[in-house]
């Protein structure tokens, strides 16, 4: 408890000693300001006093002197109109001709007093009207009166809106007889103070010289492309109707498809003149009409010279005509063509959304056994091309496709992969000598089935034995014994690709149509090597071997050599 007290005592003398110190810096600033105060007006004060002893005996003087003078003209003025309103009831006109002089020898007494107001006053009115003349006329707007032939045709900023305005009315005259051919006005020009929103636009100076002119003119419609005036019409609803139609036309009746010019179309009412403005009809026939030019196609892949010729409308003669005979069916892509397009006045651009449906090609998979020879081949399951469904963005101008871009593509059907088994397992080597082992085998190892014998077929004796089977065509060939291939020989109506060996001995062995022979003329064979593969050409109705056995030159029953 002592400690805190001694703690509290410590504190109070603290705050004491900071308040005596405020109070001792407040004093002493009262002081200073207070000196400074003193020396200030000790200063000024001759300073004043003779400014106001200036002011005293110039301005001043004649101030107070004017006060007077005032005061006294006042007074006086006051009690002379109370005079006369007092005297005004039954005053004589000599009486009250006597009051105005009395008045007026006033003003006359106090001329001094007048005269110094006016001398005053007036320069001071003076600077203001000058101020408010000067301040007016800056605030104004100056242009030009345009007159012709006596008359006021309008009022414009300056000379280059009729400049301007001249320039527009001789664009206007696109079909201008010879008189009529560069439009003349000379008007005069008269500067002048008006409000701006009198003005006339070069647009509207432009009608009112064509009214000056010496033609006839109309209100009409007229059509600018590329902001070049192709010609006028007499009703504006005329030449909407001729543009809205020939969009409409492009259209084709695709009513989701986007139709435009290629060009900057703008109609734009106003004054033509007459020599300027056609009918309807013209119109439709300058804007559809077209004329045949020149141009040059690339050929693309899938091109042929009746699609190329159908797409710009020309007949296969005419295309073979512009390109020297040189057209037929070997076609190549970035071949260049000579063709014909119609060349027309305006562009019709149509966007529109096409589908079409394309073929997905299928894969060939491929599967090894090795318990099959490598010349072994069978097709497991058959491919089939899947369809595709394609959504494209194509755009075309005056019918003539100009791109395609490709927006989505969705799989209809898909496509089957071809499955085909082949063997891995090689045959053997045949290096022997080529000689004959007296025995005939089976020329086909990997089929055994017979489908034709040697017998009477058909009214005639079929000669040999036909061995086929399914999935026949392809498979390998084997000479039936060693020996030398005697020929080698392709016949379109009999044994298409055939070859016969000489065993020696008298016996032969005949191979008729084969796809693909793999041995030559003259070359020394051995038994059981690979000769053919199995085909149908000729006259055959399918892939089969015709096998024959020759003995002495006489054709024998096979099956009295060979067996399976």
């Amino acid at each position: 408890m002592q400690q805190l007290s001694l703690h509290r005592v410590s504190i109070q003398g603290y705050g004491a000693a900071g308040c005596r110190m405020i109070y001792i810096t407040g004093v002493q600033s009262v002081r200073i300001l207070k000196r400074l105060r003193r020396r200030f007006v000790r200063f000024m004060t001759p300073a004043v006093e003779l400014a106001g002893l200036i002011y005293a005996k110039t301005i001043g003087k004649q101030l107070l002197k004017l006060k007077k003078e005032i005061r006294l003209f006042w007074d006086n003025f006051r009690k002379d109109g109370e005079h006369l309103k007092e005297l005004s009831k039954g005053l004589t006109l000599t009486g009250a001709i006597g009051r105005l002089q009395h008045v007026g020898l006033h003003f006359v007494i106090r001329k001094k007093f007048v005269m110094s107001v006016l001398n005053i006053a007036a320069p001071v009115c003076s600077v203001f009207l000058l101020l408010g003349t000067i301040s007016y006329w800056n605030h104004q707007d100056y242009g030009l009166v345009l007159s012709y032939d006596g008359k006021q045709i309008a009022t414009i900023k300056d000379e280059s809106v009729f400049e301007k305005a001249t320039e527009m009315v001789n664009q206007r005259m696109v079909y201008n007889t010879v008189a009529s051919a560069n439009l003349k006005i000379t008007p005069t020009f008269i500067l002048t103070a008006m409000d701006s929103g009198r003005f006339y636009a070069a647009s509207t100076l432009c009608d009112r010289l064509i009214q000056q002119s010496n033609g006839i003119i109309e209100e009409g419609s007229g059509l600018y492309v590329d902001g070049e005036l192709i010609g006028a019409v007499k009703s504006s609803a005329d030449m909407t109707y001729l543009l809205q139609n020939i969009l409409n036309t492009a259209k084709a009746g695709d009513q989701a498809a986007k139709v435009s010019f290629s060009e900057d179309v703008e109609t734009i009412n106003g004054l033509f003149p007459t020599a300027s403005i056609i009918s309807a009809e013209n119109m439709a026939e300058k804007l559809t009409g077209s004329e045949q030019a020149a141009a040059v196609y690339t050929v693309k892949d899938g091109d042929t010279a009746t699609s190329i010729a159908r797409q710009y409308n020309l007949t296969l003669s005419e295309l073979n005509r512009l390109n020297n005979n040189r057209v037929g069916d070997d076609l190549k892509i970035g071949m260049q063509l000579n063709v014909q397009t119609p060349q027309t006045l305006l562009h019709v651009k149509v966007v529109k959304k096409e589908t079409r449906t394309t073929s997905l090609p299928y894969k060939t998979v491929t599967e090894k056994d090795d318990s099959q020879y490598t010349d072994y081949s069978k097709i497991v399951t058959q491919g089939q091309e899947g369809v595709q469904e394609i959504t494209e963005e194509v755009t075309y101008v005056n019918g003539i496709e100009t791109s395609r871009t490709t927006l989505s593509k969705r799989v209809v059907t898909e496509a089957v992969d071809k499955k085909v088994v082949t063997g891995t397992k090689k045959r053997p080597q045949y290096s022997g000598s080529g000689e004959s082992s007296g025995s005939l085998m089976w020329p086909v190892p990997s089929i055994r089935n017979i489908t034709s014998y040697f017998a009477y077929r058909w009214g005639r004796m079929h000669t040999g034995i036909d061995i086929s089977g399914g999935n026949s065509y392809g498979k390998t060939i084997v000479a039936a014994d060693g020996g030398v291939v005697s020929y080698v020989k392709y016949s379109s109506s009999g044994y298409g690709y055939h070859l016969q060996i000489n065993h020696g001995n008298g016996i032969s062995t005949l191979y008729g149509h084969t796809s693909k022979i793999l041995v030559s003329s003259g070359q020394r064979v051995s038994k059981g090597q690979p000769i053919a593969l199995i085909g149908s050409t000729g006259d055959s109705t399918g892939a089969h071997l015709h096998f024959e056995v020759i003995k002495n030159g006489q054709k024998v029953n096979p099956l009295l050599y060979v067996s399976r």
